[in-house]
This record gives C-alpha cells, structure tokens and sequence, in this order.
C-alpha cells in the first residue's frame, strides 16, 4: 500500500518525514484540502502517466482522519480508492490534533506501518533534540543557551529550532555557541517584537499593532506565540480582579501569580482598560483561537489580523 498519515504539531517534524518518504521522487505534488476538494487529489493519484513515472502528492489539512470531523465523506472516497490504487502514486496525507484511531481507514493504514505519529515534546526533550540538531552542524551549544532559546520561544518548538537556525547562521562557521549572542540575537526578533506586539493588542492601537504586525512577518514569528501571550495577559488580569475582590494583600498576589512589582504594575494598569466581561470574553476567545490553529483550520496571518481588527474597533 501507497498510503502514508502523519499526525504532528511541529512543522520541522513534519518536514523530516516527508523528505525520507519523498526521497528519490522527482514529481511531487502538493495539495491543501483547505483551498482544493478531495476529489481533486484523487483524480490527480488515479492519472497513469504515459511512462508511468511515480509520483507523490501531499495532503495537507487531511481532517477526515480526526474525531471531530466524523461526518466527513472523504475517508469512504479514499477506501474505494484503495481498493484500486495506482502504484505509482504515494499519498501522503498529513494532519494536526487528535485523530481517530477506529475509523477503518486509520486501522488499515496503521496495519502497514504508514502511520507516522510525533508526540508532543517535553522541554527537555526539546532541549536535547535542539542539541543534537546543532551538533550535526558541528556547532556547541550549553544547556544555558537552549534554556533560554525554548523559553524565549514560549515552549514552541518550531520557534526554537528558527532562532537557533538563525544563530548558527550568524556564525556561519561551526564553532561555540555563545551566551551573549543568543541574548542579542534573540532579543529584538522574540521579546522586544512580541511583547510590544501584545502590549498594542491590549491597548487597543490598531495602527500600531499593525505596524508591529508588519514586523512580526519579517521576523517570521510564530502567531501562536502571540496568542500564547495574550491569553496570559487576560488570564493574569482576570485572577488579578478576583483575588482584589478578595482583598488579597498585594504580596501575596505577587506570590499567587508569579509576579514582581512593575509586572503586578503593568498588569493592575491593563485591568482598568477592561470590564470583567471583556476579560471573560478574550479568555474564551484566544482560547478558541488557539484550537483552530493547532487543529490547522484557519489561517494563521488572517486570523491573527482579524483579531487585532475585533478586539481594536
């Protein structure tokens, strides 16, 4: 059988798989279920060329393989397919979340060991893949520097593994990662951009926030970072409000919250921009947001724009 499922959350997990099955194939085509129909990749995999060269097509946004899309007709298409394929095209169908492990189709994939699954990292599985990833480029790098490098990236491998691209790039000879060079390259593209970013967004200055915005692409950042942000940034203003309804002493928030002074400052500051319901309705809302970005089914610039465009005006 031709057929092949990755299941990741990582775009660099995804990327490694796809180039060992892809090895060695010269006509690789690519499809997105979100802008093409199923029956589209299919009349693509039935054709038989006329020197009946093989070829692989890519399936991304392949939802039909998870639970909460059930009702999807795809799945019975591909079965039919299946029964018939042509053996020169490899499907490779690739999908974000969690999947169905009864549908008949998975069980008959997984029978075949096509079925590529990359759980999620720990941080410290983070850290030493990140580690091993420098070392094949004959770069050293301490366990100081990827620390700061996964934080820095809010836990999002994709983000730390784009940074610490970058940082070798900057030495662009193999040799000792220092210290102070991650700190100076990572601090104007992650911390100084992302967090004037958010800090806009609550603010409610559309035109800044765009600006930032326009930034936040050259840098190549990574929108669920912003919306990892943003969420904290309610989430602290909503347990701020409860615990001063409390009349919790000052310190002991700090302690509640993992908070000093100018950032108990800062978020006290936020609070009053915003009504209780405000709060409650962002919470939900980057919340949802979050999902339909990790499960692949929004767009990642668009969403992100419509949000700063609700929550401004």
């Amino acid at each position: 059988m031709n057929i092949y499922l990755i299941i990741s959350e990582t775009i660099y997990h995804t990327n490694e798989i796809l180039k060992k099955l892809t090895n060695g194939c010269d006509n690789i085509i690519s499809y997105n279920l979100e802008e093409s129909t199923f029956d589209d990749v299919l009349t693509e995999a039935s054709y038989f060329s006329m020197f009946d060269s093989d070829k692989c097509i890519i399936v991304r946004n392949a939802k039909f393989f998870l639970t909460k899309d059930s009702e999807s007709k795809d799945k019975d298409k591909l079965l039919k397919y299946m029964e018939d394929e042509n053996p020169h095209t490899k499907l490779i169908f690739l999908a974000s979340g969690k999947v169905d492990t009864r549908k008949k189709i998975y069980t008959k994939i997984k029978e075949n060991n096509h079925v590529y699954e990359v759980k999620s990292l720990t941080k410290t599985e983070m850290k030493n893949e990140l580690q091993g990833i420098a070392k094949s480029y004959k770069y050293n790098i301490n366990d100081k520097c990827l620390w700061y490098i996964i934080n820095n990236s809010l836990g999002n491998f994709d983000l730390a593994y784009n940074e610490l691209k970058k940082i070798m790039l900057y030495y662009s000879k193999p040799g000792e990662i220092k210290y102070e060079d991650v700190l100076n390259l990572s601090a104007k593209t992650l911390e100084e951009n992302n967090f004037k970013l958010v800090d806009s967004i609550i603010d409610r200055d559309i035109s800044t926030s765009l600006k930032l915005l326009d930034e936040f692409k050259i840098f190549k950042g990574e929108v669920t970072a912003i919306v990892s942000l943003l969420y904290r940034e309610f989430k602290l203003m909503y347990l701020t409000h409860l615990y001063l309804e409390e009349s919790l002493p000052q310190n002991k928030i700090l302690t509640e919250l993992k908070l000093t002074d100018w950032m108990y400052e800062k978020v006290r500051n936020n609070l009053r921009k915003y009504r209780l319901d405000e709060i409650k309705k962002e919470i939900v809302n980057l919340s949802m947001l979050d999902y339909q970005l990790k499960s692949g089914n929004i767009n990642k610039d668009l969403a992100l724009i419509s949000y700063i465009i609700n929550i401004c005006l």
